[in-house]
């Protein structure tokens, strides 16, 4: 009884993060349809052009192959294919589409990379873990960019400035987990941190290295924005390349930070009506033009993961998504202390 009281507390947290996700997606999806003309949305989107959007899907998997070659030049001492990472990240991000907890990307990346292709779990943490040190530095980075270069976006330069402060204060705790680990107990015992701090050390004596995969990071992240762009002028919104990059970005962000609806629904379309709305678009006008980029950039992944996952075995017995500490215990090398390995 005692052993399953822990279990039993995790599912109903799990729950009410499911129940308050799908309130707040329905009150976010309410507002941005609420008013809308929709026999408007329904010209608007037959009128689009087949190949502005199939345009705009050949930049999204572009941009998905750049993240893909991203990550490969983050695996420092392992044999991995960039299609492989392609086929097991985007398969991940599929799986986070269709899941009411957006929390099961690195728990799926880490299944497939341990269980069937054999990597240490803790050399796939850290990999994945840089990314997303790399992706939170390519975000600060680019919104004080926006917040200089669109004067339309100054007024909301307040509550920016406070979000930057608190992405900058994260990016300086994960550049240093190592050396906090070094000195606290508790952080030690994050699954992997020792090839974590391993990791961001070489990555730092190996300055082109890194300069190379912040390079992709922001190449894959500012390929989206040419996809935007086609997609808005085949649909008539008088967008800038700039205001095009801010769009997608700040909607993919809010949409993937914010809890809601399945495959950020409704969340998505809010952002996109309320950024395009500080260029004057009109509201009907960016709805129709929100649910068709949050297909072009949402789709791909998803079927990827309906193909992809069931060929993984995901089906089988024994290969469900486990958690990184499961897999993190089957790794003797993930605990070794980490001093002495730090230039």
């Amino acid at each position: 009884m005692h052993a399953t009281f822990p279990l039993a507390a995790v599912a109903r947290r799990r729950g009410v993060l499911v129940a308050a996700g799908f309130c707040i997606g329905l009150l976010l999806g309410y507002r941005a349809i609420s008013g809308i003309d929709w026999s408007e949305v329904r010209g608007q989107i037959a009128d689009t052009s087949p190949l502005a959007v199939a345009g705009t899907l050949a930049l999204v998997m572009l941009s998905a192959f750049l993240r893909s070659l991203r990550w490969r030049l983050l695996w420092l001492d392992a044999r991995v294919s960039v299609m492989r990472l392609f086929w097991v990240e985007n398969a991940s991000l599929g799986l986070n589409n269709i899941s009411p907890i957006r929390l099961l990307d690195e728990p799926a990346i880490l299944t497939m990379l341990t269980l069937r292709d054999k990597h240490p779990a803790s050399t796939v943490l850290a990999t994945v873990v840089m990314s997303r040190v790399q992706d939170l530095m390519a975000t600060v980075l680019f919104g004080a960019v926006a917040l200089a270069g669109e004067p339309g976006l100054r007024e909301h330069a307040g509550p920016a400035a406070y979000a930057s402060v608190f992405l900058a204060g994260m990016l300086v705790a994960l550049f240093n987990l190592g050396r906090i680990a070094d000195k606290s107990a508790l952080i030690a015992r994050i699954p992997g941190i020792a090839r974590y701090g391993e990791a961001v050390s070489t990555m730092w004596r190996r300055k082109l290295l890194l300069a190379s995969t912040f390079g992709l990071t922001g190449a894959y992240w500012l390929v989206l924005g040419p996809a935007a762009y086609v997609l808005a002028h085949a649909m008539g919104l008088e967008l800038t390349m700039f205001q095009a990059v801010i769009v997608v970005l700040g909607s993919v962000f809010f949409a993937t930070s914010v809890p809601g609806l399945p495959g950020a629904i409704g969340t998505f379309e809010l952002a996109v009506v309320e950024i395009t709305g500080l260029w004057g678009v009109p509201h009907t006008q960016a709805l129709g033009y929100a649910l068709i980029l949050h297909l072009a950039l949402f789709l791909p992944a998803t079927l990827i993961a309906f193909a992809v996952l069931p060929w993984e075995g995901f089906r089988r017995a024994g290969w469900g998504v486990r958690s990184p500490a499961e897999l993190v215990e089957e790794d003797p090398t993930a605990r070794i202390p980490i001093s002495g390995n730090r230039a």
